[in-house]
């Protein structure tokens, strides 16, 4: 879904010199990327729009079709005649003396409105009424949109674009294709320059600064979803010349229930769907199988008391998706404190969140300029004073796991993410330098989940939480690394599958029940009550943030009694 801004100053976004065009007439479909390259559609696996809820001449269509055994990625845009290509250079020519600099509104009305005002002075309303839409979309696109880029940067099965040069087409990570990797498209950028003007535009559009004197952007742009941009600009740093990587969080939150339903994780759509001309229904609510429902209910019972909760994983193996899932389970009454360089946490709206990001200086400027620096560090320091009942850390990669390691010792719950292939190494990654953690910190840490990228037999590449460790302390400031889940790769499946053995295997768990003056048997029986709230939901395919915060609400509400009538 396009992203819409309420109040925009017009104005302002009609001061790039570089606009996106289109040239279509007399070569068929109005295809993105170079005008010359002859497209073979080949065998169509899936069509849908973007976006999807609009009709054909306010949308992109896109075709993922295989060829020859190759999968490829195809954008088609709202087809133009040539009379129609030639009004729409003529629109965007006037429009820039036509819409005052202070006009403020919602950008499409305001287009809108000055198209058909421009359209009336210049006698062409004949074709701007029979083509109004058509020449919406591509106005909105190139003055307010991503230029080439928009149908792909507003794709939300879409996880990952990938340019490494301007003369190559961008390379998608599909979720619903996830065993053919990096998906070439036909969407490219007609030269370096353009390229470079997209990347600082980029940058504009996340309110820094992207130069030759400072040629990498890390920048989030914010939205119904979270856009994480990293690139490079000219061949300062890269070769040969400018590179970007967009990863995509997705509109809405995927929550624990979806992650933990036992379906299989390929998006399929319904027969009556694939035909092309029909609206495409994305299906939020799909299910991923990346860990068992007993492991769910496991981390939400941990989240209710005193917790630190590491999940450890390599890149792009989803832990970041994990700790927002595990996070959400917080109670509605809590308040949840996060921290980050680059902002990644996505939560529900009705969890009482509070969030922190980091500010650095630019190079060039004074050195002086380092002291309005606020780092993780600085960041940590600073959330404690806000009563935190959970502190959230997006990434642990260095000193700022000092000052974490601090709140723990003060008996703040903490979550973070950290790159590790397994608890083993999780744990030299904190105690060896730029990591400052102590044997006694460890000690402390209750649980670590370990994300991985799994092949399942018909070639689907997957994310599986494979294992779930504990720590546990040990006498002399020692500790042991206690196995709690493990995932087995064979059967795509996850152990145990009993609160009984669970329990048998927790010392967490039963920590708890010693620290609460609970029995095991209690522990083990609200284990089970989670586990069994989740599957009912799963069931009843309620897997929407508004659907897991209700079940929140009412186990809570439920245990209450249970320990009132006891």
């Amino acid at each position: 879904m396009r992203v819409k801004s309420p109040r925009l100053v017009i104005g302002h976004l009609f001061r790039p010199a570089s606009i996106a065009h289109q040239t279509p007439g007399g070569r068929g479909p109005n295809w993105a990327g170079h005008a010359d390259e002859q497209i073979n559609v080949g065998n169509v696996l899936d069509s849908y729009r973007i976006p999807h809820d609009t009709g054909p001449d306010s949308s992109a269509r896109v075709l993922i079709v295989e060829d020859r055994g190759r999968c490829r990625y195809l954008v088609e845009m709202p087809e133009l005649t040539d009379e129609e290509a030639e009004v729409l250079g003529v629109l965007k020519s006037s429009l820039h003396n036509s819409i005052p600099a202070g006009a403020i509104g919602s950008t499409e009305d305001l287009l809108s409105e000055y198209v058909w005002k421009t359209a009336s002075e210049l006698s062409l309303l004949g074709v701007v009424e029979n083509a109004r839409e058509k020449l919406l979309y591509h106005l909105l696109k190139d003055y307010t949109g991503f230029w080439e880029m928009e149908p792909v940067v507003n794709d939300d099965r879409i996880e990952e674009i990938s340019i490494t040069r301007f003369d190559k087409p961008a390379r998608v990570l599909h979720r619903d294709f996830s065993e053919q990797m990096f998906i070439e498209t036909n969407v490219a950028f007609e030269s370096e320059n353009r390229f470079q003007t997209f990347i600082r535009r980029l940058a504009h559009l996340g309110g820094t600064t992207v130069s030759l004197a400072q040629p990498s952007l890390e920048v989030t742009l914010h939205g119904t979803s979270d856009r994480r941009i990293t690139a490079t600009l000219g061949d300062e740093i890269s070769r040969p010349g400018s590179t970007l990587a967009i990863r995509k969080q997705r509109e809405r939150p995927i929550t624990l229930t979806q992650l933990a339903s036992p379906e299989t994780a390929r998006f399929l759509r319904p027969p009556e769907r694939r035909n092309p001309e029909l609206p495409a229904v994305y299906e939020e609510d799909h299910s991923h199988k990346t860990l068992s429902v007993l492991m769910a209910a496991y981390f939400w019972l941990l989240l209710e008391r005193t917790t630190n909760v590491l999940v450890a994983g390599e890149t792009n193996s989803g832990k970041t998706t994990m700790m927002n899932a595990i996070l959400a389970l917080t109670n509605p009454k809590a308040k949840i404190v996060t921290a980050e360089d680059v902002l990644e946490v996505n939560l529900p709206e009705h969890l009482h969140w509070q969030r922190l990001k980091t500010r650095s200086h630019r190079a060039g400027l004074s050195p002086a300029s380092s002291r309005y620096e606020y780092d993780l560090s600085d960041l940590l320091k600073l959330s404690l004073r806000f009563s935190p009942t959970i502190l959230s850390l997006g990434e642990m990669r260095g000193a700022e796991s000092e000052t974490l390691a601090a709140a723990i010792t003060l008996g703040f719950s903490t979550m973070t993410t950290i790159h590790a292939e397994n608890a083993e190494r999780c744990i030299q990654r904190l105690t060896t330098p730029p990591m400052r953690f102590a044997a006694g910190h460890v000690r402390d840490i209750t649980a670590i989940a370990t994300m991985r990228k799994a092949v399942l037999s018909d070639g689907r590449i997957v994310r599986r939480v494979v294992s779930v460790d504990e720590i546990k302390p040990l006498d002399a400031d020692g500790h042991a690394i206690q196995n709690v889940f493990k995932y087995d790769y064979a059967s795509d499946s996850f152990g145990p599958t009993t609160t009984a053995e669970v329990m048998d295997r927790s010392y967490r768990l039963n920590e708890i029940a010693q620290t609460f003056g609970w029995t095991p048997a209690r522990v083990q029986t609200s284990l089970g009550a989670r586990a069994a709230f989740i599957a009912k939901k799963i069931a009843d395919g309620a897997m929407s943030p508004e659907a897991l915060s209700e079940m929140v609400r009412d186990f809570s509400g439920e245990e209450l009694r249970g320990r009132n009538e006891g």
